[in-house]
């Protein structure tokens, strides 16, 4: 299953990158992949760094509640709050990125 989807996608990055050459055998298919694996490397630390700052102001904001100690303590309802947090930082980060 995991070689399969490696080459699925390995296949698209090939066929992404041919349509937004010039010239698609200008640059060699290692150069794409280390371009793409570049890109990835800033889309990972662009989301670490945005959740990151989302989860500090968001604890800022609502001082009234410990909210680490409230997901420690099980509160299954702050730990919904902060996973929708992050899945919409995630989706503003792919956005910009």
């Amino acid at each position: 299953m995991f070689k399969k989807s490696m080459l699925f996608m390995g296949s698209l990055l090939l066929m992404a990158s041919s349509v937004f050459a010039a010239n698609p055998f200008e640059v060699s298919i290692w150069e794409r992949y280390a371009e793409g694996l570049g890109w990835a490397v800033v889309a990972s630390i662009g989301f670490s760094v945005g959740v990151a700052i989302a989860l500090k102001v968001f604890d800022w904001f609502s001082s009234d509640i410990e909210e680490w100690e409230e997901i420690k303590k099980g509160n299954w309802s702050v730990a919904m709050i902060f996973v929708a947090m992050i899945i919409m930082i995630g989706l503003l980060v792919h956005k910009v990125i």
